[in-house]
């Protein structure tokens, strides 16, 4: 097992940082499957205390905690936390007040007097290093092979989980991109039938040719019913359908009204 050289460094990566944000978990509320996860975490190391952590730029947040009481967040004081979520494996402690690593930690000078500490990184698909999965004791102590494995295999689940509730996150907010999209074109939809059936009215009392203009090479037989025009002056009259599909496929295209006398009317003026 190795440490990255530099943790700070690590901890403020911008990439880093930018995978932290991206699964939205930093302050989120309380999440069953993490407190499960340190729940187990704290059965299999035999610790009073256990966390799920993620690792700030300048705190370690509790994404779960057993017996911390409300505690919610540490400092990045190296040697705990703040060193142990990039390291590429387990990061074990057996006696903090005499490793040189932790002996300097506030958590084990302090109240807490935290004496055994091990904890296995959560590691992205992509390589990020997020935080850890931790045990922790007031009292000195070693940890077996298997509880070291076990330890590993629930920090991946807590990996895992992010993953899920990414997909998750992504397919809901698709989801309601799509039904927000939906009620646009409804709302344009109609906003445009109200204009198509006001223009009608008005233009069944002009001249205008019997058939649709607007048919392409196909031709349309379909009554023509409404005018349209474009920017450059072009006008053509169509069909309902067509003069639809005309608005809806070429952006320069709207209702002409009888006030848009065009070029001509001017040079007649």
């Amino acid at each position: 097992m190795s440490i990255i050289s530099d943790s700070a460094t690590v901890r403020t990566d911008p990439v880093r940082l930018a995978a932290v944000r991206r699964y939205e978990i930093l302050d989120a509320p309380a999440d069953g499957q993490f407190d499960t996860i340190a729940a187990a975490a704290a059965a299999v190391c035999g610790t009073p205390i256990a966390t799920v952590s993620i690792v700030d730029a300048d705190r370690v947040w509790f994404a779960a905690a057993k017996g911390l009481g409300d505690v919610a967040q540490v400092g990045t004081e190296p040697g705990l936390c703040a060193s142990a979520f990039c390291a590429d494996g387990p990061y074990v402690v057996t006696d903090a007040a005499l490793d040189p690593r932790t002996l300097d930690h506030p958590l084990v000078r302090g109240e807490l007097g935290l004496r055994f500490y091990a904890a296995a990184p959560i590691v992205t698909t992509d390589g990020h290093h997020l935080g850890t999965v931790t045990a922790i004791d007031a009292m000195p102590r070693e940890l077996t092979e298997g509880q070291t494995t076990v330890l590993t295999h629930l920090a991946d689940q807590v990996a895992q989980h992010l993953e899920l509730r990414l997909a998750a996150l992504t397919a809901v907010r698709a989801e309601r991109e799509l039904r927000d999209d939906a009620e646009r074109r409804a709302v344009a939809a109609a906003e445009l039938a109200a204009r198509m059936r006001a223009a009608a009215t008005t233009h069944a009392t002009s001249r205008h040719p019997e058939h649709c203009q607007l048919g392409g090479s196909d031709g349309c037989t379909a009554p023509a019913e409404l005018k349209i025009a474009d920017s450059w002056g072009d006008s053509a009259w169509g069909c309902t359908h067509h003069v639809e599909e005309a608005i809806i496929s070429v952006r320069s295209v709207f209702i002409a009204s009888e006030e848009l006398g065009g070029l001509a009317a001017y040079l007649n003026r």
